[in-house]
């Protein structure tokens, strides 16, 4: 597979150079795994024009639901043809867009309540540069991390059922491989109401199935043309150094 190329060597320094939304390069295969967790993508802000370019040379925690056929709303071969702008990226709607507004408010809740700084922010993964995560909140030691969902179905829903919808089961655990995190925190909100919290655990036996899928899915649109982000970006997080 063109994105499995193996080498006995990692590299101990990433490739890093100031962030072109355009510099995305076909290649046969990746630089050599690095020795980091993963990559803090600090100059992305989720939302601009950007951030948007970015996204469409990764695979992000949203997409992990589609490649594993769980998201009912879509399919892998809808995202290969948002991927390669055949098809218009979904941008939102009145709901999402009022998710969106609602979020940095859940956030401060959630900061309060667990007593810690939180910020959204983006990661890259530290062995597949072309796999990444769009965080909702972290906290700054890089240990904690949280989903925020602020519609309305996902709160009736969480607060109904304690449990997380299956379509969003693969967007935790994409979450969870890259931040390479024992656990995510699920934290349904809505105005004037408490907020739900569902504590989601780390299952490696799903991210092993997501992380193959997720590389054939990569396979498929290179023999399209397609091309990945190829460089790791950002600065390299090690949370056990």
């Amino acid at each position: 597979m063109l994105f499995r190329k193996k080498t006995n060597e990692q590299s101990s320094e990433p490739q890093r150079n100031s962030f072109t939304p355009g510099q995305l390069n076909l290649r046969p295969s990746t630089p050599a795994p690095t020795s980091f967790h993963y990559f803090e993508v600090r100059e992305l802000i989720q939302g601009t024009e950007i951030w948007r370019t970015w996204r469409k040379g990764v695979i992000g925690a949203s997409d992990a639901p589609v490649i594993m056929r769980e998201n009912r709303w879509s399919s892998p071969e809808f995202l290969m043809e948002e991927k390669l702008g055949l098809r218009e990226e979904f941008t939102g709607n009145a709901a999402t867009r009022e998710g969106n507004q609602l979020e940095a408010t859940a956030r401060r809740m959630l900061a309060t309540k667990y007593n810690i700084e939180l910020k959204p922010t983006v990661i890259q993964d530290g062995k597949l540069p072309f796999i990444a995560a769009s965080l909702d909140a972290i906290d700054s030691s890089h240990s904690q991390v949280f989903e925020i969902k602020c519609g309305e179905k996902a709160y009736s829903l969480a607060a109904a059922r304690r449990s997380v919808p299956t379509y969003y089961f693969g967007q935790l655990q994409h979450i969870l491989m890259v931040s390479q995190l024992d656990k995510i925190i699920y934290a349904a909100f809505r105005p004037q109401k408490p907020l739900v919290l569902i504590e989601v655990p780390r299952n490696d036996q799903y991210i092993s199935r997501l992380r193959l899928a997720e590389e054939e899915f990569a396979d498929q649109l290179v023999n399209r043309g397609h091309r990945w982000q190829s460089e790791f970006r950002g600065d390299p997080i090690n949370r056990f150094s």
